[in-house]
């Protein structure tokens, strides 16, 4: 049996339809966040660029702070050899 005839058989009409919904509810849920933001949230997210007092850290991953706090690496330590 060929590919074609395989999908020939198959109703594949179903999965724009399920598509559709999918979007209308996501756009819908993005309707209704937006709308019953309060004022006091719109102001503050509007003035974010404008904000300097608040400083902002970059995280430090695990494997740098990993490297600071261990003691038993040779190659820290002084007492690595190289080839």
């Amino acid at each position: 049996m060929r590919m074609s005839e395989i999908v020939s058989f198959l109703d594949l009409s179903i999965y724009p339809s399920i598509a559709l919904i999918f979007f209308l509810a996501a756009f819908i849920a993005v309707v209704w966040n937006v709308m019953t933001k309060s004022k006091q949230e719109i102001e503050a997210a509007a003035n974010i660029p404008l904000d300097d007092d608040v400083i902002f850290t970059p995280r430090v991953s695990s494997i740098e702070s990993n490297t600071d706090t261990d003691s038993t690496d040779p190659v820290q330590n002084g007492g690595g050899s190289h080839a």
